[in-house]
């Protein structure tokens, strides 16, 4: 087998992050690999397989069909060049170029979104479905996003698998002892021991930070030197940054912004709270289960039940506090954008008394940091390549 992996670029994202483990992971199993990027110009992650950079310009212009041509053309080209059998892609440009470039290769679309959450017009929605089901197979991230592929699409759900994310715990564990915090994060963190709590992602709608923040608003009342820490960053940085400066939490409320290596402060903080309002799977909370870090998520739609109460039935959602096998789940989150006049919605109150309860109960987090710990090892990477090694096999 001669494999390509195809992603925007190297930055940023937990697609693309898992993309280029993936590759990484495969190299050892297949005759070749290589991993093309639409745009290569900040590579973060780095990647140990040949990496093409076709350096396409992140705007597309006016001409969006043009540019579509160009990644189509040469990702056309590097499959000839390379012999390449089985392509696989990651995000909505690149899954759009591996199917408009098939030729003899077999390809394989990973699907991390639960997609009928995000609106789309008729357009968007039949070039998603004739992308979708002119692939040859499709990894879903989650059991629930490819339930939801074959009903909003009409994907045939013998094409589809699910896959978790894998957790790279020795990698991770390795990053943890890089002195990436500086003197001042360091000093927060040691004089509020027990009293942290932490959240990252994109600071986008999809991943609901305002709500955490409003229910930390409540959470000071009864905890006052409780601290939030928020890593990330996104076009909803000054709206969170007015409604912390709204509510007078300034000093318990911290933006830091986005960190290429997170992992030090999930080890040092000691609660990680996770608002979002939708989600293909939500890796971060695998990258918790490395640090060993309790966790507190709301029961969107779809992944957080899956890997923090994997036995309870994933078409029901918590209407109140849940203490899962693995963490804590609180009722989804509305989506809808509040002030700090606005009084707090009932699926707010839960998730700061499920951390009230977390930041006070020393017994209930060390028993969560024990069950993050022992899920994790769930997710070995030598699991998940060998479940996509079953996929290319198969085909």
């Amino acid at each position: 087998m001669r494999v390509l992996v195809i992603v925007k670029n190297l930055t940023g994202g937990g697609a693309e992050r898992v993309a280029t483990n993936l590759a990484g992971c495969l190299e050892e199993y297949v005759e070749k690999v290589v991993l093309a990027v639409l745009n290569g110009s900040d590579n973060t992650y780095g990647s140990t397989v040949e990496t093409i950079d076709l350096n396409m310009p992140e705007d597309k212009g006016i001409l969006k069909f043009s540019w579509h041509l160009k990644v189509m053309k040469k990702i056309k080209a590097i499959k000839k060049k390379y012999g390449i059998t089985h392509s696989i892609s990651f995000m909505a440009e690149p899954d759009l170029a591996n199917i408009l470039s098939k030729g003899k290769d077999k390809t394989i679309v990973s699907v991390r979104n639960n997609r009928s959450a995000v609106k789309q017009n008729i357009l968007l929605y039949k070039k998603n479905k004739w992308v979708f089901n002119k692939a040859d197979a499709i990894v879903a991230l989650s059991k629930k996003v490819g339930e939801d592929m074959a009903d909003l699409y009409g994907v045939n759900k013998d094409v589809i698998t699910c896959i978790y994310n894998p957790c790279y715990t020795d990698t991770i564990q390795k990053k943890i002892s890089e002195g990436v915090i500086t003197t001042e994060e360091n000093k927060l963190f040691r004089e509020n021991r027990g009293r942290v709590v932490i959240t990252a992602g994109r600071l986008t709608n999809q991943k609901g930070q305002w709500h955490l923040i409003r229910a930390f608003s409540h959470v000071v009342r009864t905890i006052p030197e409780a601290k939030l820490i928020i890593l990330g960053q996104g076009e909803k940085r000054e709206y969170l940054q007015q409604l912390i400066n709204d509510l007078n939490l300034g000093e318990n409320v911290k933006l830091w912004g986005y960190k290429s290596n997170p992992y030090p402060y999930l080890a040092e903080a000691d609660v990680f709270a996770f608002p979002s309002i939708y989600e293909g799977l939500g890796n971060i909370l695998i990258e918790c289960m490395a640090c060993e870090l309790p966790i507190i998520s709301t029961d969107c739609k779809f992944g957080p039940k899956e890997l923090l109460d994997p036995d309870a039935d994933l078409n029901s959602y918590a209407e109140e506090i849940r203490h899962g096998k693995y963490g804590i789940l609180v009722p989804p989150m509305t989506g809808k954008e509040y002030t700090a006049s606005d009084p707090l919605q009932q699926s707010e109150k839960y998730l700061s008394d499920a951390i009230i309860e977390m930041l006070s109960n020393n017994v209930l987090r060390e028993h969560y940091k024990v069950a993050a710990r022992e899920r994790g090892k769930d997710f070995l990477p030598s699991e998940i390549t060998r479940q996509w090694l079953e996929v290319l096999k198969n085909m």
